[in-house]
């Protein structure tokens, strides 16, 4: 049986990484990548993409055609799935804001708090990706014509 060594549970100074032992200058709003703050932030964004992971799929298949599932007479605040969808949504915008100021490793294991090399990195990276994933597509079409259409479109229909 292996124990594991003391150093490694308590984080000292030589298990951490070395951009953990820097001190970096950080400007105003801007969240060092690895606060708890940041930690406890991803495992909320995590839960709520499995939420519309599982979701999603499952209100596609077996809400969205149900006859007495009605959604042009509900009204917009009457729909508690609606309502979940825009909290989520309405999460996944933050992150986006929370990702354009929250630093970085570069490659040289420097931490970047520079919000213009933030800003820069994030949108050459996973920017595209959250966005697309950040619309509200189901609210953008909710109680119209057009949400049949779209949705028959994607295959959902």
């Amino acid at each position: 049986m292996h124990l594991i060594p003391l150093e490694v549970l308590s984080l000292g100074a030589d298990v951490l990484p070395e951009y953990k032992l820097q001190n970096p200058r950080i400007h105003n709003w801007t969240i060092l990548h690895y606060s708890p703050f940041k930690a406890v932030w991803d495992w909320i964004i995590l839960i709520l993409v499995m939420y519309t992971a599982i979701f999603t799929p499952y209100v596609a298949a077996f809400l969205l055609n149900e006859p007495d599932n009605n959604r042009k007479n509900r009204k917009y605040g009457e729909d508690p799935i609606v309502i979940i969808d825009l909290i989520v949504d309405v999460t996944f915008i933050i992150d986006i804001l929370i990702n354009f100021r929250t630093t970085y490793v570069s490659g040289n294991d420097e931490i970047v708090s520079d919000p213009v090399r933030i800003a820069v990195h994030y949108l050459k990276g996973w920017f595209f990706i959250d966005l697309v994933a950040a619309v509200p597509f189901d609210l953008l079409f909710f109680g119209s014509d057009t949400d049949e259409k779209f949705f028959s479109i994607v295959g959902l229909g």
